[in-house]
């Protein structure tokens, strides 16, 4: 079957004859099967032609089965993790394109975690850090979702090796101080001895002076022995007792599991949850009979019994078992239930421990409430009084003051100490985009809700910048008030009129007030020889301009009002600018 994968070509009758026969001898055993190409293994001869023969255009000139294979399979995974630590190799001079702080070539100075250094490694160029692993794994399936991937067991043995150094400092403080209790014992047995040699000398020489006898009588010996006898066995008696108090050890739950009930009178156990034998009872802080009152069953004592002192003189010590119980939330938590019984007084139904949620809920609205109305109650007092400016306390005034002595001179010099040090981000700051002058997010449109220049008021980062000036803001504000005051009309038209006839008045307006403005300033040039001419006449020309605005605006709301057409505007317009050279005139007469 091997030209089955050829391409299609001319082939003879007797190559066709041979080629079946050689099929036919495969199918039956006799001949050794096909090869495949690619992955060396046998084809089966039962296959048929069309499984086995490859299409015309991939040119397989051998036998194969590659081609049932999907081109875009996906090769296997891995369950690799990434390499911890450094490469370890060794810089000795600043590379370009590194890390500016530390010196790395696999990071940038914006995403290095190294402490910020005063002096950098690409100025000094010392010090220079070695460069991490950087892998690129292909996970598969698994490797993605095993929670256990990357994980190292010799990481655990630091903690190991912790906990056995810890256990071992405790073994060794332990043995310290069993030792010095020990030596402590002994050395207490031995003061017990000579206190008893001494009271022996002692109650000897009593039972001499009571008989009569000198120390040389010749009885003393019996009477010694005896006493002797005596003493000796009061000290084998206490020295048993010592004995046996050298015999109490502590139970050591690692090597002794034993009951506490031990029947082994050299072994006792100590119960760990009663108070420390330090510490002063309850009952003993205060012995007056008419103080806090002490529960000796329960071991309570509510009250505090210190209260007559104060809270300098009381220190850290016991003010009763309330006073653990009125700190943390209880507190919260009982006003949260007093809320609740009173609004449940009130008719709402609230309850705290059946509804809890929307209990904790109506008190956070009622506190909120209760914070609004005392705001609103402050704001009333500062509208009415003023003082707002000494509310709000200046940040450089409350941070400011430090402990350092710095001496600054008239001009501004340090001249003993150290100035402060300002603090900077690691980040870049006021850094300006194109021919912008203000950066971008320092202006924010409300009605878009976007973030922009202030410079330009536009709102896209990569836009050329226009400035605004306030010339231009202060027409289009006059233009937009007087459109507004001359109102529009779809049906008439009288809108457009109304804004024609507003444009001619203003320009008459301006006309004749140029013209009275000269008419007067030759008039009172004789009169007024002090004064500027200049200044009177910017003067004069300023009120003539307040008084056509005002004119266009009282023409305006006319226009707007009236039913009249568009016929009727130009002869009110020039009604209204001979109304005003009128005053003009008038004016400047008086």
């Amino acid at each position: 079957m091997a030209s089955s994968a050829v391409a299609d070509s001319f082939t003879s009758r007797e190559d066709d004859k041979k080629r079946k026969q050689l099929q036919e001898a495969r199918a039956a055993g006799t001949a050794a099967p096909e090869t495949d190409e690619a992955t060396g293994k046998m084809i089966n001869p039962h296959n048929p032609e069309f499984i086995t023969k490859a299409p015309w255009y991939l040119n397989q000139d051998k036998p194969s089965l590659k081609h049932h294979q999907a081109w875009n399979a996906k090769g296997l995974g891995t369950k690799d993790w990434y390499m911890r630590g450094t490469k370890g190799d060794v810089k000795t001079k600043f590379i370009k394109g590194a890390c500016e702080n530390c010196g790395a070539t696999t990071h940038t100075k914006k995403d290095c975690v190294e402490r910020p250094r005063a002096v950098t490694a690409k100025q000094n160029g010392k010090n220079l850090m070695p460069d991490e692993y950087i892998s690129d794994l292909q996970l598969d399936y698994d490797g993605k979702r095993d929670r256990w991937n990357g994980y190292q067991p010799e990481d655990y043995k630091q903690v190991i090796e912790e906990w056995e150094k810890v256990e071992g400092e405790r073994r060794r403080v332990k043995a310290a101080e069993m030792e010095e209790r020990a030596k402590l014992k002994e050395r207490l047995k031995a003061q017990k001895k000579l206190l008893k040699k001494k009271r022996k000398l002692r109650r000897r020489q009593l039972r001499r002076q009571a008989e009569g006898r000198d120390e040389d009588d010749t009885d003393t010996g019996d009477s010694d022995t005896g006493d002797s006898d005596t003493d000796t066995d009061t000290d084998s008696d206490s020295e048993a007792s010592d004995d046996e108090d050298l015999g109490e050890k502590m139970r050591d739950f690692e090597k002794n599991t034993s009951t506490v009930a031990a029947k082994d009178d050299k072994l006792r156990t100590t119960t760990r949850n009663l108070r420390i034998r330090e510490d002063t009872a309850k009952y003993l802080l205060n012995l007056d009979v008419n103080s806090a009152y002490y529960d000796p069953k329960s071991r309570s004592m509510r009250e505090d019994p210190l209260r007559h002192l104060k809270d300098e003189e009381k220190g850290t010590a016991f003010r009763g078992d309330n006073f653990v119980r009125h700190a943390g939330d209880a507190k919260s938590l009982t006003e949260l239930m007093c809320f609740a019984w009173d609004s449940y007084k009130h008719g709402e139904k609230i309850h705290d421990t059946a509804q809890p949620t929307q209990a904790l809920k109506m008190f956070e609205v009622y506190k909120n409430r209760a914070e609004n109305l005392k705001k609103d109650q402050q704001k009333e007092l500062m509208e009415k009084y003023g003082g707002q400016e000494h509310m709000d306390a200046p940040r450089e005034l409350l941070f400011s003051q430090n402990e350092t002595y710095v001496e600054y001179a008239r001009d501004g010099r340090v001249l003993k100490g150290t100035e402060r040090a300002l603090e900077k981000s690691k980040y870049e700051e006021d850094v300006l985009i194109g021919n912008h002058s203000s950066t971008w997010g320092s202006w924010y449109d409300a009605t878009n809700g976007r973030w922009g220049f202030a410079c330009c008021h536009q709102c896209m980062k990569n836009s050329y910048c226009i400035p605004i000036k306030k010339r231009d803001e202060e027409e289009n504000a006059a233009v937009q008030d007087a459109e507004a005051a001359g109102g529009t009309d779809p049906a008439t038209g009288s809108g457009d009129a109304a804004t024609g006839a507003l444009r001619d008045a203003q320009e008459q307006v301006d006309s004749s007030a140029s013209e009275a403005s000269s008419s007067d300033n030759e008039a009172a040039a004789g009169k007024d020889d002090g004064k500027d001419e200049e200044t009177k006449k910017k003067e004069k020309e300023e009120k003539r301009r307040k008084r056509a605005l005002e004119g266009i605006k009282l023409f305006g709301t006319g226009a707007a009002a009236g039913p009249a057409g568009a016929g009727d505007t130009p002869a009110s317009s020039s009604a209204a600018a001979e109304a005003s050279d009128e005053k003009d005139k008038s004016g400047s007469k008086l």
